[in-house]
């Protein structure tokens, strides 16, 4: 008898569809954190699919194992984040200015990064993909093994040090320095594969690794809260937010997180997430007080680094009505008792001439006036705008989406720096964005 699909799975699509639903419709907190529920939803339906295809899954059988999972993955992930204060190669818009909101939503978007890719692969291992991939029994001495560490470091350092043109060197550094490792202490290693002609393993993480990206990328691409990227060389050409070919570091990069969750099992004698490796040693038991200071290392570093973004990868905030300064107080009071909630509602409700010139009767606010506040909602809603960098642009004398559209990006970036001194000067990349979008919303 078949087994029917678990509660948790039925939960998942349902929480998928009411959130894309919402989502749409604006409405808190699907609006502001949809990419965590889509997230959490594929992560709970996959998990009832491989159950019910095989009677095993990560959350239903090991789920001590899943739930250690999160932290590890938050822990990981966070890695990334602090190597792209030096890279730049992402930042994010339209955060929660709540920083308890916010370090809450990195958590539990940052949570799902190991679960959603080991999640795939189990699925892809359960249908039987790549089912008999073998090639020839390659050894790798000693010696290779130590080629291989040299050259994984050699990755991460040139990433850090010349990220404009070694950055994607990151997504690949770690498989070469701890691969080595996992092999000589006994590990689940991804070389004892080769060394055994046996690539099917590989094969499943590389195409986990590039399902999870157009996912992630898909998601991220809708949300309202996201990331948007200022990759050298390759801005023209996206697939959603993503450069074409940024797409391709997405299987390496599950390859390299599957390796270094490996490196964590060896300090836990070998146990893992998969079937194979979850019941292993368990006459053996992790210390207390390890236990103890793992937590405090992860909880540690989670403050430092979520800090660090806050500072240094958060470049605007969700823009609300109370957020904008350009409207009198009096006004932004007067403006939800005519209807208008947010800025949204001001934009929409005003594009043509009648409406406009109904709100400021009712409103008793000179027509002029009413303009310029949609001017400016138009301006601080383009792609990560936001308050902080709208003021910047109004030193500079840009008012209006227009006024940006006619930018040069090189030349405003200039002006920027000689008559903003003593300021934090948006990149040439994001402002590149911006006028962009001005162009988009202009034409």
């Amino acid at each position: 008898m078949k087994k029917i699909l678990p509660s948790h799975g039925i939960a998942g699509i349902i929480l998928l569809i009411l959130s894309e639903i919402l989502h749409f419709k604006k409405v808190d907190p699907f609006y502001s954190w949809f990419y965590c529920f889509a997230w959490w939803s594929y992560i709970l339906t996959i998990d009832a699919v491989i159950y019910r295809l095989k009677g095993n899954s990560l959350i239903l059988s090991r789920t001590r194992e899943f739930l250690l999972m999160i932290p590890w993955s938050i822990f990981i992930w966070l890695i990334f984040e602090a190597a792209n204060l030096s890279l730049k190669n992402w930042y994010y818009i339209n955060l929660p200015r709540s920083i308890v909101e916010r370090w809450s939503g990195y958590a539990i978007a940052y949570g799902t990064v190991l679960p959603g890719i080991f999640e795939t692969t189990e699925f892809l291992e359960t249908i039987v993909a790549f089912k008999g991939s073998r090639m020839k029994r390659t050894l790798i001495s000693q010696e290779g093994h130590g080629v291989f560490i040299m050259l994984g470091v050699v990755c991460l350092v040139s990433s850090l040090l010349i990220p404009k043109y070694f950055f994607p060197l990151i997504w690949v550094g770690f498989i070469f320095i701890l691969e080595p490792l996992n092999y000589r202490f006994g590990g689940r290693s991804l070389l004892r594969d080769l060394e055994e002609g046996n690539l099917r393993k590989i094969y499943l993480l590389l195409t986990a690794g590039l399902i999870c990206g157009f996912l992630w990328e898909f998601w991220n691409f809708w949300a309202h809260s996201k990331w948007v990227y200022t990759v050298p060389f390759f801005e023209e050409i996206k697939g959603f937010e993503m450069p074409a070919l940024g797409f391709l570091g997405f299987p390496p990069f599950a390859v390299q997180v599957y390796v270094m969750y490996n490196f964590i099992s060896l300090f836990r004698f070998g146990r893992g997430w998969e079937e194979s490796t979850y019941r292993l040693h368990p006459e053996k038991k992790t210390r207390p007080l390890t236990r103890i200071l793992t937590a405090i290392l992860i909880g540690s570093f989670s403050v430092l680094v979520f800090r660090a973004i806050d500072l240094k990868t958060v470049d605007s905030y969700e823009v609300r009505l109370h957020d904008a300064y350009w409207i009198e107080p009096h006004y932004r009071k007067e403006l939800p008792k005519v209807g208008i909630t947010n800025l949204d509602d001001l934009i929409l409700r005003t594009r043509d001439k009648r409406e406009r010139d109904e709100l400021a009767l009712r409103l008793l606010v000179p027509k002029e006036k009413l303009i310029c506040w949609i001017e400016k909602a138009r301006l601080v809603q383009l792609k990560g705008m936001g308050v902080e960098n709208l003021r910047l642009l109004e030193k500079m004398g840009i008012h209006s989406v227009s006024a940006l559209a006619a930018e040069n990006p090189e030349k405003l970036h200039k002006s920027m720096e000689e008559f903003l001194q003593g300021e934090v000067i948006p990149e040439k990349a994001k402002i590149r964005i911006w006028i962009k979008e001005a162009r988009k919303v202009r034409s």
